[in-house]
């Protein structure tokens, strides 16, 4: 999958340069055109959410919201720029001849998941930086609506990627439609590897499974993949092990393949790399 748009939230985490620099690393090559999008809630879901239960609304107390939500709007948008500039990007609204590789900027005030759910499903890829907030399911908006309600993949950027992100790939298989779909969304990075890693657990379907993804890989002409399986039942953690021993930049894998309420209640692989990862992630639900 090549990817021309790129959908980048900066909702003011602290990963947000390293998310827009990865975003570079990946848009140059591609001349792909880079969407910079800051989403605030509006005051009034606040408020009827129960945000503030209890606090009687005055209007020196709205007046101080909004401009936190502005304050917030106007350094995202200070972020961006900055990023923009230092890497000579030109800003444009609408597709040049010939292709080149350009930003744009966006703040909306709307419902956080919804929105980025909404403008993800007009883009390529979505790069998020992995809030420093809580990681547990249902917390964070601006994941939940890239991974359920966009339609597409999520590059999670937890922090400053390695110098060389797309050569060695760890991609997580477990034989499921969401796995199968991760990998063709990260096709273009894919190609980019020098060595391709499949982790598959410790049961021998799946390393059957594993090995003809790698027979596919070899026909597309990419770089050799070695199948690795170790039985345990903490694939996540293992899954993050093996990465850091092949010094991997990515990792590739399919977002809750179970119901989100089994992730909720009993954990998973997914929340265990959300919360852990310390590289780059690639999912797709």
């Amino acid at each position: 999958m090549a990817y021309r748009v790129i959908l980048v939230p900066v909702m003011g985490d602290a990963a947000d340069p390293a998310a827009l620099a990865l975003t570079q690393a990946i848009a140059g090559r591609l001349r792909a055109h880079v969407v910079g999008l800051h989403v605030r809630s509006p005051i009034s879901i606040a408020v009827t959410g129960g945000m503030f239960e209890g606090a009687y609304m005055t209007p020196d107390l709205l007046n101080a919201l909004e401009e936190a939500g502005r304050t917030s709007a106007a350094e995202a948008r200070g972020v961006f720029r900055s990023w923009q500039e230092d890497a000579g990007i030109e800003m444009a609204a609408a597709p040049g001849t010939p292709a080149r590789l350009t930003a744009e900027w966006s703040d909306v005030e709307a419902p956080v998941s919804a929105e980025i759910g909404r403008q993800g499903r007009t883009a390529d890829l979505i790069v998020l930086a992995r809030s420093a907030r809580s990681y547990t399911e249902g917390t964070d908006e601006a994941l939940q609506g890239a991974l359920f309600q966009s339609g597409r993949p999520v590059l999670l950027v937890p922090g400053p990627a390695p110098a060389d992100p797309f050569s060695t790939v760890v991609i997580a298989w477990n034989d499921s439609r969401e796995a199968a779909h991760a990998v063709a969304a990260a096709w273009s990075l894919i190609g980019r590897a020098k060595r391709i890693v499949l982790f598959a657990g410790g049961d021998e379907t799946l390393r059957r499974s594993a090995g003809r993804l790698a027979v596919h890989l070899a026909w597309r002409g990419y770089a050799p993949a070695t199948v690795v399986g170790e039985a345990s039942t903490d694939a996540g953690s293992n899954l993050l092990a093996l990465a850091a021993r092949e010094n991997a930049g990515l990792i590739v894998m399919g977002a809750y393949s179970h119901s989100r309420l089994r992730h909720f209640v009993l954990g998973g692989v997914t929340s265990d790399v959300l919360r852990q990862a310390t590289i780059p992630v690639l999912m797709a639900h």
